[in-house]
Formats: structure tokens, C-alpha cells, sequence
């Protein structure tokens, strides 16, 4: 199962950028974030819009052809 949000710290590991930059880019608009929990979670799909993670491709996964 993948996970459908990540915490700023998580983005801030996978794309290299210091956590402030992260947060500083929720609060400008540019990256799309929720309040769940008294945390900020970015959706997976935002992620995948700004090009920060790539887009998932089910026949790559194994589930075509076997």
C-alpha cells in the first residue's frame, strides 16, 4: 500500500530542500497542503503534480502480464 500524504519533514527528505523552504512554499501557495492532526500533510498527488515524485505506472509494478 503507498502512502497517500507525506509530513513536511518527509518531503523536505525526498526532494533534498531544507524544511523551512518547504514550509515557507505551503505558505506561498506553491505546494498544496492539509491540516490533519495538528500536522501538515502534503497528498501524494501534489507531490506527483510538481514533478517531486514520479507518477506511479501500473504495468511497471508487475501487475500486467503475469
Amino acid at each position: 500500500m503507498e502512502k497517500i500524504g507525506f509530513t513536511v519533514r518527509e518531503v523536505a527528505q525526498l526532494t533534498g530542500l531544507h524544511r523551512n523552504t518547504v514550509f515557507r512554499e505551503i505558505y506561498r501557495g506553491n505546494i498544496k497542503a492539509v491540516k490533519f492532526a495538528r500536522r501538515l500533510l502534503i497528498p501524494r498527488y501534489e507531490l506527483e503534480r510538481l514533478g517531486l515524485l514520479p507518477k506511479e505506472n501500473p504495468a511497471v509494478q508487475g501487475g500486467a502480464g503475469k
